[in-house]
């Protein structure tokens, strides 16, 4: 219901979410027209893509930081004082931000909201074309929405085919966390690596256990619930060595290591998942961004890989760099107990 008018392509950006879907519509160009961020956003927190991002292009560590919403730093007299054309935020933070909107508006300043997280066909491609929309950049917004469609396509064509009676194995899924195997991460019920488990035609353990996007389960229902396949989601932090860090600065052999370090969790290995070697993990932003069709194809061939025997996540986000991505697909994405 909101309008928003720009007289021109955004020339002055402020970004406090999806950096990864601006950097994608607008390439290198993109970059010199950030004037304000949430810094929190990116680094410590995804601290493998602020490595690589800061060494190609040093001048991104200079940018002035204007807080972080979900850390309610969000600074909008910082905004304000940097003079920008647009701001671009997180739908899931529209909430939040209703009186700094009330000023932005009043500075004269344009605000947008794009939405990944709902996870839908429908809001990606929007999201990504108003983004080509506001910076000028529709060409390249197109190529991209039909990138990924085609790439999606792969594994909801082949689900659909494969109908409704096909078996449904256990699934577990967890965020691993800095302190590694000895810390329970987050789990997921219907929304976000669930809703992948339910795409793919895997049964969620968790998925009446967890309320809203993610949380934390007892040890206890996790053996109880004897899953087949277990997957972790993994990011690389600044100050640890003993999760499962995946991403572009991630070797696989350490990776490889630290997830079998998880099966020597008590009782795990009683686990079917554990017994029968079926345990992987993947980057844990492969889920509500523009190129997650990537942790979609992973899911799609870990829990049914006689219908995806051929398919290549890996092989296909290394494309998405090559076509779309300022910096070079570099590191360990995907890493399973075989590696």
């Amino acid at each position: 219901g909101r309008e928003v008018t720009l007289e021109k392509p955004a020339e002055r950006v402020v970004l406090t979410f999806n950096f990864e879907e601006y950097f994608a519509v607008t390439g290198e160009e993109g970059i010199s027209k950030i004037v304000g961020w949430s810094r929190k956003y990116w680094e410590g927190r995804r601290q493998s893509s602020w490595d690589v991002f800061t060494e190609k292009f040093p001048a991104l560590k200079d940018i002035p930081d204007v807080g972080y919403v979900p850390n309610n730093t969000f600074n909008v007299e910082t905004v304000i004082s940097l003079k920008p054309d647009l701001v671009l935020m997180a739908k899931n933070d529209y909430e939040s931000v209703q009186t700094d909107l009330e000023r932005l508006n009043a500075a004269g300043i344009p605000v947008i909201f794009v939405d990944y997280h709902l996870q839908t066909m429908d809001n990606h491609t929007n999201s990504t074309l108003l983004i080509g929309k506001v910076m000028g950049k529709e060409q390249q917004a197109q190529a991209l929405v039909d990138f990924y469609k085609e790439q999606t396509d792969i594994v909801t064509e082949r689900m659909k085919k494969a109908g409704a009676d096909l078996e449904k194995p256990k699934v577990y899924v967890e965020f691993s966390e800095a302190a590694g195997p000895g810390t329970f991460g987050a789990s997921y019920g219907k929304q976000m690596w669930g809703a992948l488990i339910d795409q793919c035609g895997g049964d969620n353990i968790t998925r009446d256990l967890v309320e809203g996007a993610s949380a934390p389960v007892m040890p206890e229902q996790v053996l109880a619930a004897n899953p087949d396949i277990i997957i972790f989601a993994g990011n690389q932090f600044a100050d640890s060595d003993v999760n499962v860090g995946l991403g572009y600065t991630s070797d696989k052999e350490t990776a490889a290591r630290n997830l079998k370090s998880y099966g020597d969790r008590p009782g795990w290995s009683e686990i079917n998942a554990v017994k029968n070697g079926q345990m992987y993990a993947l980057y844990h932003d492969l889920s509500r961004h523009i190129f997650d069709f990537a942790g979609l194809q992973y899911f799609a061939k870990t829990i049914h890989p006689e219908l995806f025997e051929d398919l290549d996540p890996d092989k296909n986000l290394k494309e998405f760099h090559d076509k779309f991505y300022p910096v070079e697909y570099t590191g360990t994405w995907f890493v399973s107990l075989e590696d």
